[in-house]
């Protein structure tokens, strides 16, 4: 597992590096057609007998989402964010109506995917943009190989096993510190303007984003009752388990972004 999963991001990571330096509106193409993927991905999984058409119209719909909140600057992201929420509550509830609906897994995966993911394509927009974004894979990637390794060395007490049984309190406390180092170092090292308050809520955000992405998506399978959103990724799963964290992790630095330059 640990030999697959390096194997698949010494691939992978040149490939976003190289991803993040494109010119922006290929840039926001090619992530668009991600997101799109993902969405895909993500109703496939919840049952392979649905119509390849019912996927693929969530797939569209992310895809013109994510192009409409990069058109439009004064699209109220705020109140899709609200809406997405609540349609996650709705649908992670043991007895909830809505788990049984395809239209409801339908409204809810364009939502998830739609809605956090347009916000690393105006993330890139902002000033300093491609720098933001590498601090974001920073932070995520850190808090997750954290994470994992102090887990597996020294996990033993459970953390939210209804959840995600594997994930225990060392590994989140590990995640967290290396998460933050890797957020703030990231940050000075690339020269941003970040003055030492900004730095602070960074570290102390951005870390348990990307715990709480990953144990949402945990919880979706859950409800869906499938291991991996797919197994595209060797010993990673689909495109969807990669980015899981990255979506919430995402929307936070680009709130935080907007908050602190205004």
């Amino acid at each position: 597992m640990l030999t697959q999963r390096l194997a698949v991001a010494a691939v992978g990571l040149p490939i976003i590096g190289l991803l993040i330096w494109l010119p922006e509106p290929t840039f926001a193409a090619a992530l668009t057609i991600l997101l799109a993927l993902a969405v895909y991905e993500m109703l496939r999984a919840l049952a392979t007998d649905l119509p390849r058409s019912l996927a693929l119209s969530a797939a569209v719909a992310t895809a013109l989402f994510v192009a409409l909140a990069r058109a439009t600057p004064a699209l109220p992201l705020w109140s899709f964010l609200g809406i997405a929420a609540v349609a996650l509550a709705l649908i992670l509830r043991p007895d909830s109506r809505l788990s049984k609906s395809l239209g409801g897994w339908w409204m809810t995966a364009v939502l998830y995917v739609g809605v956090l993911g347009a916000h690393l394509v105006l993330l890139r927009n902002l000033p300093d943009g491609q720098h933001w974004l590498l601090v974001l894979l920073a932070a995520t990637f850190a808090t997750d190989t954290g994470a994992y390794a102090v887990g597996r060395l020294f996990g033993r007490r459970p953390f939210m096993p209804r959840v995600s049984p594997r994930k225990t309190w060392e590994g989140a406390v590990g995640g967290y510190a290396t998460g933050a180092a890797a957020g703030v170092a990231s940050t000075l090292l690339l020269g941003l303007d970040l003055d030492a308050p900004g730095l602070a809520l960074l570290g102390l955000v951005l870390p348990p984003a990307a715990i709480a992405g990953d144990l949402l998506e945990s919880a979706l399978k859950r409800q869906m009752d499938v291991k991996d959103m797919s197994t595209l990724l060797p010993g990673h799963g689909g495109l969807l388990d990669r980015l899981d964290s990255v979506l919430v992790v995402g929307a936070c630095l680009y709130w935080i972004v907007r908050w602190l330059q205004t």
